[in-house]
């Protein structure tokens, strides 16, 4: 679902495989950078394999696009 991190900057490295994010296609070498308060969606295109990591790492710190904050 497409969402948000109010603290967090969110770091994906496309390990293998396409897909689309923020309306973006990426694969194989691919780094996608998001910074606090950018909204982001994830469809996988092929089987993709992902790394994920946010910065800092903050429970909660994940919103739903159109959920009540």
């Amino acid at each position: 679902a497409e969402h948000h991190h109010r603290v967090a900057v969110e770091v994906t490295l496309i390990v293998n495989g396409i897909c689309e994010m923020c309306g973006n296609l990426y694969s194989n070498g691919d780094i996608v950078t998001l910074d606090p308060g950018e909204p982001t969606s994830f469809h996988a295109i092929t089987d993709v394999e992902t790394v994920v990591f946010k910065t800092p790492s903050v429970i909660g710190d994940k919103y739903e696009i159109g959920d009540p904050e």
